[in-house]
């Protein structure tokens, strides 16, 4: 038989076969996947930014709850605050009206017992002004929480330090008015 047609008729159909490869694709099939992956592409970002919205959404929500109770904290500390300044005035008024009519000694008690009074009004002040400014400092984090803290201890110590002056001098004072209504 004789082989160099059929050689002939292969090395054609190789060659034919392999132009078919370098020819580019049907442009509507190019299209379709173009569009295809463009459809695709978009509904990713879609997607991507549909979880993205809920994400922040519900970091948002984190944080109104987390203010909210903060908020909560701080009313309640201030009424706290409130009731405890009632509470102390309410006995430097009783304190007030027993030793009314008394002369020298009881002037002396009295102004002993207001010193003290006083002392507490100024100290419950004090603590509740301390209590609403750690509370505010809660909101912060990092140096500036610190800085907050360290802000609201150091007004604190010096309202203490003022009021236990204020009530030293005081209690001297009584201490001379009996003194004197000894004698």
């Amino acid at each position: 038989m004789n082989t160099k047609p059929l050689l002939l008729i292969a090395g054609l159909s190789a060659a034919l076969l392999l132009t078919a490869c370098d020819r580019p694709e049907d442009p509507a099939k190019t299209r379709a996947d173009v569009a295809k992956a463009q459809a695709e592409a978009g509904q990713k970002m879609q997607d991507a930014r549909a979880e993205a919205n809920k994400d922040v959404a519900g970091a948002q929500a984190d944080l109104a709850k987390v203010q909210a109770d903060a908020n909560k904290d701080l009313s309640k500390a201030e009424r706290e605050a409130g009731e405890l300044r009632a509470e102390a005035n309410k006995e430097v008024g009783t304190a007030t009206d027993k030793a009314g009519g008394k002369i020298t000694k009881e002037e002396a008690e009295l102004l002993r017992t207001r010193a003290k009074a006083d002392y507490d009004v100024a100290k419950t002040d004090a603590e509740a002004a301390k209590k609403v400014a750690d509370q505010r400092c809660d909101a912060l984090t990092g140096a500036a929480k610190d800085d907050c803290q360290s802000k609201a201890k150091a007004d604190y110590d010096t309202a203490v330090t003022a009021a236990e002056t204020r009530r030293d001098e005081r209690l001297r004072e009584a201490d001379a008015m009996a003194d004197a209504g000894n004698r």
